[in-house]
């Protein structure tokens, strides 16, 4: 196995700028690889609508050479796409729901993602709903929200109309694994277990911190659309993971677990 990386160097990675180069160049047999997971892209919807040229250079036109290079080789692109691919209106979306996405970011998933299905090699695109973790330390919405909180943030707001299916980052990792492994094709929806809103996720997260202290924190309600935006976000972009656990088997973690984990951590921590 090999990882690669652009600006962020990490023990073992090997630098790939899939803007300037060619797979060829980072070093190893790629007759030897059987999969390549796509990870490559500016994620931050905000500053690919500020930037839709150099978002689409890399989103898109970096991407789409990578598969290409893929397909010399008889490697399997496994694409991560995102649930924004849909415009959030109804929630609650399968696989073979029709894509229509509103942001820019979305759309330039969408046209990877129709490059892809015109591919005459199989592949494999996993559409990622939002990513959290259970390190009190580390990146996703509730460890930041842990940390405002326990440094003494009197008030949060948080969004009751935005609702997502949050999956643990490990739980992503896990499946994602064993897709590849059992040979699986076409498209997965990597998702949590239950929709929940924003407020849903900080109040999950608020009630598991609690049981250990109580801390005093008013958390107001609001709408998606009362953030400082570049473009208007969806606003029911759940997902439903019931494809990717009845082929696989796997068994996806709930919030409040991650949330109690996190905390426990913390506490851990702290002594």
């Amino acid at each position: 196995m090999v990882a690669t990386y652009c600006d962020s160097p990490f023990a073992g990675g090997v630098r790939f700028d899939s803007l300037t180069m060619r797979l060829s160049e980072i070093g190893v047999n790629l007759k030897d690889i059987s999969h390549a997971v796509i990870l490559v892209g500016n994620i931050n919807v905000d500053e690919c609508a500020r930037h839709p040229e150099s978002s689409r250079a890399l989103n898109v036109t970096s991407v789409i050479n990578i598969i290409d290079q893929l397909e010399e080789f008889g490697i399997c692109p496994v694409f991560a796409s995102s649930e924004v691919v849909f415009d959030g209106i109804k929630g609650g979306y399968v696989e073979n729901d029709s894509v229509n996405p509103i942001l820019l970011y979305g759309k330039q998933k969408v046209e990877i993602e129709v490059y892809i299905d015109r591919l005459i090699s199989p592949a494999l695109i996993v559409r990622i709903a939002h990513v959290y973790g259970s390190d009190p330390a580390g990146g996703g919405v509730i460890a930041g929200w842990y940390r405002m909180v326990a440094s003494g943030e009197e008030t949060v707001h948080c969004a009751s109309d935005y609702i997502a299916s949050p999956i643990h980052v490990e739980d992503v990792a896990k499946a994602m694994d064993t897709l590849m492994k059992s040979g699986r094709h076409g498209i997965y929806h990597l998702a949590g277990p239950q929709p929940m809103s924003r407020k849903e996720i900080f109040e999950t997260m608020l009630e598991e911190m609690n049981k250990n202290e109580p801390v005093d924190v008013a958390v107001e309600s609001c709408s998606i659309d009362d953030f400082s935006t570049e473009e208007r976000r969806p606003h029911d972009v759940s997902m439903r993971p019931d494809k990717l656990v009845v082929e696989t088997g796997i068994e996806l973690r709930d919030l409040r677990s991650a949330c109690r984990h996190l905390v426990a951590t913390a506490g851990q921590a702290a002594t």
